[in-house]
């Protein structure tokens, strides 16, 4: 029990690989020798606290149980301090564990004081954990492996694996089902806890794109084969690139700072890799970026995109929540930063499967660079959701530009052959010159016309990019100073179709907080957005607020394999 625990915490640790000084604001950051960033850590946790932390928790009371169960540790992360200053983060006392016992098919939430685990309250969870587990996934791989019928692929050698979509099967899939012998077809999702695992062929094993879609019962460790009609397989697909291999994660979660350029620094930030955003966003966020500063300036509380869905012509396949947790491989060379970021070499930037057309590289976590030929700083992620690759990052322009970026990408797969549509929503906490005091306005002029009328949204608000109309713009501006973020929509941002796949385009909220934080994150449930149960009619004149932001990408089944960048540019003004 020791070992897993201790394997567990490991995701605790706050690396410092370059020694950088513990700095308690984002302005402290130090130049990195030999390149143009500045970088610092708020704290260090090290390997003899997680050590001291494990063993604690090992024999702690409250999970003395834990010796006679077959169980895993599905994610480790720390409590946020959501109550601290902009441009800070406070040294984390308390950890969280989700743990599931395979014995009794039951999960746990566990929290505890970091390092000493004194305090250790143990919570039943009443549903199950909507967690993908990278230990757990690995378990169910080697449970595959051994099953007489479908593994002997992966003995011989000539096939490997890859999480399915979705990763862990929590809702009813009547369609999923029609193959899985022990759930009759229309009846509710698993009560066992339940992995899905695909199956890819190597080249050269004469079945080079056939893929099989597994599902793995955690608590009997029994197989079920999801393929269709008389094969348990399904054929080579859409000539999509064929799914890559693994690579080393370097593991640690905690926010890091970044400012840029060294001398005299434009932009200052907080980043966070995909892995920490399930703390407390259950699919994820992507590259998570925090207390944004231009030129000082305060812009951006938080920014991220935690929801993302994908929506199939006639049901072909899904619909799907799909998750921007679960990092995979591209390709990064340079200089480790510490948790997951990585500053490309000078002159080099980070290659994605949308730059290459190939599912491979040597990095998994957030690639930092700056582009030659924009002159941009460049925060970039590839995140892996069943056969799908999703690039989100964001832009820094040196005049004041923000621009949060999404690209889509995939791998070999049957449901590709579908047309379908790819939701994505950011979600954007302003905070120009400080919290609060803020409007949002709109107007269908040009932005750049001095006789643009610009109304004002008072109440919270969802609105659409009309197909019909040339121009829509939105800036979040604050009353006593001026300063404005303008949303300048990206050509290929797409609108809203129907109200069933993705309900609108812009939203402005009012923000709310709750004991866990951010109180708009939307958390597990059904693959639709639904961004406007928090439409309410709440005041958003002079008030802090939340922007959400959509962009649809509608695909063909026999689309050739490209990745346009969907995004706005957020123009900073005043």
């Amino acid at each position: 029990m020791m070992q897993k625990l201790f394997d567990a915490v490991q995701a605790l640790k706050a690396d410092n690989p370059l020694g950088l000084p513990v700095i308690k604001h984002v302005s402290q950051a130090v130049p990195i020798r030999g390149t143009n960033i500045r970088s610092g850590v708020f704290y260090v946790i090290t390997e003899r606290e997680t050590l001291e932390f494990a063993r604690n928790l090992a024999s702690h009371p409250r999970l003395r149980f834990l010796e006679k169960v077959r169980y895993n540790v599905l994610d480790t992360h720390f409590k946020d301090d959501w109550r601290r200053e902009p441009g800070t983060v406070s040294r984390p006392d308390t950890a969280v564990l989700i743990l599931y016992d395979y014995t009794n098919n039951v999960g746990y939430r566990v929290e505890a004081d970091f390092p000493y685990a004194k305090r250790v309250e143990l919570t039943l969870l009443k549903e199950q954990p909507d967690i993908f587990s990278e230990v757990e996934y690995q378990e169910a791989v080697q449970i595959l492996a051994s099953d007489p019928k479908f593994g002997e692929p992966l003995r011989r050698g000539i096939a490997f694996c890859s999480p399915g979509m979705p990763p862990v099967i929590t809702q009813s899939l009547p369609s999923v089902w029609e193959r899985f012998d022990p759930i009759p077809v229309g009846k509710p999702a698993p009560s066992h806890r339940t992995v899905s695992v695909l199956m890819h062929f190597r080249p050269g094993s004469g079945r080079e794109g056939e893929v099989g879609v597994f599902a793995i019962d955690m608590v009997d460790q029994r197989v079920a084969a999801l393929g269709t009609g008389e094969s348990d397989f399904f054929p080579a697909a859409c000539n999509g690139p064929a799914s890559g291999g693994s690579c080393t994660s370097v593991g640690g979660n905690a926010w890091q700072a970044l400012a840029w350029p060294a001398s005299n620094p434009i932009w200052q930030m907080l980043v966070r890799r995909p892995s920490a955003t399930t703390s407390d966003q259950t699919y994820g966020a992507g590259v998570e970026i925090r207390d944004v500063y231009y030129n000082g300036r305060l812009v951006l509380r938080r920014g991220g995109m935690p929801v993302l869905n994908v929506f199939y012509d006639g049901n072909a396949c899904g619909p799907y929540r799909d998750w921007l947790y679960s990092e995979t491989c591209f390709k990064c060379t340079g200089t480790d930063l510490g948790n997951g970021l990585r500053l490309a070499a000078p002159g080099q930037k980070a290659i994605t499967i949308c730059d290459d057309a190939n599912d491979s590289g040597n990095f998994r976590g957030v690639g930092v660079y700056e582009d030659p030929d924009t002159g941009e700083l460049v925060l970039i992620t590839e995140c892996s959701a069943g056969w799908y690759r999703y690039i989100t990052g964001w832009r820094f322009h040196p005049a004041g530009i923000l621009k949060p970026r999404f690209h889509y990408g995939y791998v070999d797969s049957g449901c590709v052959c579908y047309g379908r549509l790819h939701n994505g929503y950011w979600r954007l906490h302003f905070a120009l010159d400080g919290l609060g005091g803020l409007v949002v306005e709109e107007t269908d002029m040009p932005y750049t016309d001095p006789r643009a009328r610009w109304m004002p949204i008072r109440i919270e608000a969802r609105r659409y990019r009309p197909q019909n109309r040339r121009h829509r713009y939105w800036r979040v501006r604050k009353l006593n100073t001026g300063f404005t973020a303008t949303f300048v929509p990206g050509p290929k941002d797409g609108f809203f179709e129907t109200a069933s796949t993705g309900e609108a385009d812009f939203w402005v909220l009012a923000y709310h907080a709750n004991g866990s934080g951010d109180g708009e994150l939307i958390g597990s449930g059904s693959s639709f957005a639904n961004i406007s149960q928090y439409v309410n009619g709440e005041r958003t004149y002079n008030a802090d607020l939340v922007v959400w932001y959509g962009v649809h990408l509608r695909k063909r089944g026999a689309d050739t394999f490209e990745c346009p960048p969907l995004g706005p540019d957020i123009i900073l003004r005043g």
